[in-house]
């Protein structure tokens, strides 16, 4: 003999209250999935509305790209009235430019200035159009 489907508290008859004592659970979500069972927990809660729009984004990476400013003089360029943060989120949501701290390079030594100096002396007659650039090129030692 087949077994009949398992009939659920709603279908016994039961009422709201009763299932939502037995579950555990107050009543107003029982009630909204008996309402609507197909639905339930689907609802898409907004969040918070995006501070720049996405061109801006993108003029923040422009001005960001290969470049020595900081947050501030980019805000500054770009005219943006929102905070460094948020200009570091957007440079960091971009994923292709890395921010860093610059390295300090030494200040000109007085020997390198006067070798400097030296070489610049030595090349001033030069004719600069006869040197030869080589580009790319596949130099080897014989």
């Amino acid at each position: 003999m087949p077994r009949g489907t398992f009939l659920s508290m709603e279908e016994r008859g039961a009422i709201v209250k009763k299932i939502a004592e037995q579950l555990r659970r107050s009543r107003s979500p029982v009630a909204g999935y008996l309402r609507n069972p197909a639905t339930y927990g689907l609802n898409k809660k907004g969040g918070q509305h995006r501070t720049l729009t996405n061109r801006e984004e993108r003029r923040i990476w422009h001005k960001a790209s290969n470049s020595t400013l900081s947050l501030r003089q980019i805000r500054a360029d770009l005219e943006l009235n929102v905070s460094r943060t948020t200009i570091w989120r957007a440079i960091r949501r971009s994923g292709y430019i890395r921010r860093a701290v610059m390295r300090k390079a030494p200040r000109l030594t007085p020997l390198h200035k006067l070798r400097r100096l030296q070489f610049a002396r030595e090349n001033m007659r030069r004719d600069w159009e006869k040197v030869g650039i080589i580009k790319n090129a596949d130099i080897r030692a014989f």
